[in-house]
């Protein structure tokens, strides 16, 4: 293995391990924060750090300044081929009126929180709601998408392409400053600054608070196993995530023989593939793909089962036996519920299934059942609610890790974070289509159907891929945050409804589908050409599906995110009197 390859693989691994770990730490303060919202509680967001004004200033004006000034580099030293012009110009006019409008909106905000406090609050006071400002910008973006597909090709294009080739960079650079100004400006008057980062520093608060409990281990116990179960049970939910693709292969240059990885390849055609100089954006390409996963995902099972045995503890092996036997249940669903995506897809190696996904039909299509079946296992091998018999408190007080405290108890805790994310990312990868997003190849985006092609937009290899990249992650939070929903509303289960679930409903789901799947697969296999052509449609109509949902859904939630919010507020002193307010209270014959 070369020095490059290594720097490779280093890269790719720190990548992958901030990634998982970032995000389960998110998700510690959007469950909280989720939480708070439903219960109408206080969230977490009491942890700051106080600044100085000047430290405060500084760290605002700093780093817009070098944004700035990056910005204005690249323009000036990275200068755009003729075919690359329009696009460059496109990109920087659309990121300088999404600057614009959106140091807007954050200004207006402000203003309607504090108070007019110069001549520029007040006139962006006089803008009225900071939703005109939002609902200014989105018809700028629109707009300036429309007229350039109108005037593409003439002359008044032309002259429209070289005014945002040069003008994007310079307004986005000053949009950047600008805001930056405003805010250091706008505590002019304030001895110190309170940081928040909208509550994301309680989840570091509480990390560092768990770095300096004392680490107890009851008289008792087995020293070795206590200290090493938290590892074991860690470790594995983290390194999954190795064989899990991110994103499109990256195809470099090669030089003497080495790949040149200063020179990226501009495009690849939408069916090339680079074999030298190719860096797959996976820490680890195995052969046996997601056989790996499922190998190391089930050794977490014996870190609960030594957890709880290790403690002498009688509620700490009560929920060591839960975990290891809920575990073991939803491992057997989970492996069989695979194995019809394996025999439709025909390979174990998680990209190739991808890109069978990109070339035919997402896996929710094909296996629609195994995608419930497998959603279901994963959340309860994760072991969260409604499935967290094992450290249900009502019952066992923290089952297996109730002995544990300090780092320990937070590696046990953040392990079900990270479990959270490495299930989202592999349901992703099966069933999701991965990085795939419809119409967009790795030269372009292309809108066909039919056979007729509506729209055609070139693009370099790193957009798409970088396109790719954010797709998959856009779609890994989403499932995190399905999860993170169930948790807050679905009541637990009892243990023997735990069990019966999996062993007697999911367990012979899983068991029919892979026969469907079987029988399905033998009939198109013998079916004639009509056929064949009919499921090509099928597939192609799926795109459409999935593209107009999308795009239902982005438009649903800016919908949702920009409307008021009017919260009606009861206020009463005693039991009586809220549940009168209420409309009284309802009684009804004991049953038994």
């Amino acid at each position: 293995m070369t020095t490059g390859n290594i720097v490779e693989f280093a890269l790719k691994a720190f990548i992958v391990v901030m990634f998982g770990m970032n995000l389960a730490v998110i998700l510690t303060w959007v469950d909280r924060r989720q939480g708070s919202m439903m219960q109408d509680r206080v969230g977490p967001n009491r942890a700051v750090a106080w600044l100085p004004r000047p430290l405060a200033q500084a760290l605002m004006l700093v780093p817009a300044a070098l944004a700035a000034g990056g910005i204005i580099f690249y323009f000036l030293k990275i200068p755009a081929l003729p075919v690359e012009r329009t696009n460059r110009a496109m990109f920087f006019s659309q990121l300088a009126i999404f600057a614009l409008w959106a140091t807007g909106v954050a200004i207006a905000g402000r203003v309607q929180r504090r108070g007019i406090d110069n001549s520029l609050d007040r006139f962006v006071s006089s803008l009225g709601d900071p939703r005109r400002i939002f609902y200014a910008g989105l018809a700028a973006h629109l707009g300036t998408a429309l007229v350039a597909a109108l005037l593409k090709g003439t002359p008044e294009g032309r002259q429209l392409r070289e005014i945002g080739y040069g003008a994007g960079p310079a307004v986005l650079a000053a949009a950047v400053l600008a805001g930056a100004v405003y805010a250091a400006y706008s505590i002019r008057k304030q001895e110190r600054v309170g940081l928040r980062l909208a509550g994301l520093l309680h989840p570091a608060a509480d990390g560092l608070k768990t770095i300096w409990k004392e680490d107890f281990i009851p008289p008792n116990a087995d020293r070795f196993l206590h200290g090493i179960a938290p590892i074991v049970s860690f470790f594995p939910v983290l390194v999954v995530l190795a064989v899990v693709p991110f994103g499109d292969t990256l195809c470099f240059a090669v030089k003497a023989g080495h790949t040149d990885y200063s020179q990226l390849l501009r495009a690849v055609p939408p069916g090339g593939v680079c074999v030298e100089g190719a860096v797959k954006l996976q820490v680890v390409d195995l052969n046996v793909g997601i056989l790996y996963f499922f190998a190391l995902a089930g050794t977490g099972i014996v870190g609960a089962a030594l957890a709880g045995w290790a403690s002498d503890n009688k509620f700490s092996l009560l929920g060591g036996l839960r975990a290891a036997s809920q575990m073991v249940s939803y491992e057997v669903t989970l492996g069989l519920t695979v194995i019809g995506a394996l025999m439709i897809y025909g390979t174990v190696r998680l990209d190739e299934m991808v890109r069978w996904q990109a070339e035919n039909a997402w896996g929710i299509f094909v296996q629609p059942l195994a995608f419930f079946l497998f959603f279901t296992a994963a959340v309860a091998e994760s072991k969260r609610i409604p499935f967290d018999l094992p450290e249900g408190e009502s019952e066992i007080v923290a089952g297996y890790y109730t002995e544990y405290s300090g780092m320990k108890f937070a590696m046990f805790f953040f392990s079900e974070y990270v479990a959270v994310v490495t299930a989202s990312a592999l349901m992703v990868t099966l069933f999701l289509g991965g990085w795939h997003l419809p119409f967009v190849y790795r030269d372009g985006i292309h809108v066909a159907f039919g056979g007729t092609s509506y729209l055609d937009v070139p693009l370099t290899q790193l957009s798409a891929v970088l396109i790719g990249v954010l797709a998959f992650i856009g779609k890994v939070i989403a499932l995190c945050w399905v999860q993170l929903s169930i948790r807050w509303t679905l009541p637990r289960f009892r243990y023997d409804q735990l069990m019966k679930l999996g062993w007697r409903m999911l367990l012979p789901a899983s068991l029919v589908n892979v026969l469907a799947t079987g029988l399905v697969m033998l009939a198109i296999a013998s079916a004639g050409a009509v056929v064949h052509q009919s499921l090509a449609t099928a597939a192609e109509l799926t795109m459409v599906v999935v593209a107009g949902t999308g795009l239902a859904l982005l438009v649903w939630f800016v919908a949702f995110v920009l409307r008021p919010v009017h919260k009606r507020r009861l206020i009463v002193s005693t039991s009586a009197k809220y549940a009168e307010a209420q409309g009284g209270t309802h009684t009804a014959r004991m049953g038994a």
